[in-house]
């Protein structure tokens, strides 16, 4: 149920949901700037209006900055785009591994193109490298982090020292490029 509320004369719409499982009264405000108030089924809305007018500067703050950074690329896109693009993410990531398996030389299982929501790349145990399909919107240098992250995985199945050392070898600048890889 969608719900209004002003404070000085700045408006906000909220979602009111009930779950089973909760205790009291959780507000969250998403990346859009979506407000998600979730309520136990035994809490009375007149409670929740009494925090959310409580609450409602710290929301507006909240709006503001959530409107105001720029929107995730794993936040968007379709299974259509996916499609369209899924071929040239593959041909992308295969020259790049090429060029930087020069450098490392590891025994690659099989290299997939994903559609995944919340994750760059990843390496499985078996030599299996996987990356999202929108690794091709970011910019090169950005791109060439995560696959050599993925590459040194291969040797490293860890975030050790050793792994940090071999990630460097090839990109110097990998604590820089791992923070701004969250931007996006």
């Amino acid at each position: 149920m969608q719900k209004s509320f002003t404070k000085n004369n700045i408006a906000f719409l909220y979602t009111l949901k009930n779950r089973k499982g909760i205790r009291g009264i959780r507000i969250a405000v998403h990346a859009d700037g979506a407000v998600i108030v979730t309520k136990s089924r035994y809490v009375r809305e007149s409670e929740v209006e009494r925090l959310v007018e409580k609450k409602a500067d710290w929301i507006i703050e909240k709006i503001q900055v959530m409107k105001s950074k720029p929107q995730k690329l794993l936040a968007h896109y379709s299974a259509k785009d996916f499609k369209e693009n899924k071929e040239k993410a593959y041909e992308f990531v295969l020259e790049r591994i090429s060029y930087f398996s020069k450098f490392y030389n590891y025994k690659i299982n099989s290299i997939k193109i994903k559609n995944q929501k919340t994750r760059w790349g990843s390496c499985s145990g078996k030599g299996n490298l996987s990356f999202n399909y929108k690794i091709i919107f970011l910019p090169e240098y950005l791109a060439d982090y995560i696959i050599v992250h993925e590459l040194c995985h291969l040797k490293e199945m860890n975030h050790s020292l050793r792994f940090w050392s071999l990630v460097a070898e090839q990109i110097g600048d990998h604590k820089i490029r791992r923070k701004e890889i969250h931007l996006y």
